[in-house]
């Protein structure tokens, strides 16, 4: 049997069928554009500041959730590094990917430019002109949240 299956035409041996694990694609959601919350309560020496001055857009971030947080219990981090906390996305734009995020979905946020970016320029004037949902945004710094899914 092991012959005929040796012999056998390459899509009959399943080769156009498998998956290197490895190599498996991401598919990236967008879910959010938002700005950082805080961001004015994490940036406290010349060191962080200038980090934060060498954040570009496409700049990747971290999100890491914090159900422990006294403030918010949908508390979602924003990092630029596991140790550079930025600050959080809005408490009340929250909810749903803290929600998702302990149902074990995975979410990466990306720097987005303000300039290139229309919906990330809206974003920004709109905010700066009025922002009576959450203060303490930095639309400065707009970032666009995405559900990470592996293909």
């Amino acid at each position: 049997m092991s012959k005929l299956i040796q012999e056998a035409p390459q899509s009959l041996r399943g080769r156009m069928y498998q998956r290197d694990a490895s190599k498996a694609k991401e598919r990236r959601i967008l879910v959010l554009k938002t700005g950082i919350a805080g961001l004015q309560f994490h940036i406290e020496s010349e060191e962080e500041q200038a980090a934060l001055d060498a954040i570009t857009p496409g700049t990747e971030l971290m999100l890491f959730r914090e159900p422990e947080n006294e403030h918010d219990e949908w508390a979602v981090a924003v990092h630029l590094t596991e140790d550079d906390k930025l600050g959080f996305i809005s408490r009340f734009k929250n909810e749903t990917i803290a929600r998702l995020m302990d149902a074990g979905k995975k979410f990466i946020g990306v720097v987005d430019d303000p300039q290139t970016d229309a919906t990330a320029k809206k974003i920004v004037e709109k905010e700066l002109r009025k922002n009576r949902n959450a203060p303490t945004e930095n639309m400065a710094l707009p970032f666009s949240v995405y559900l990470i899914e592996e293909a």
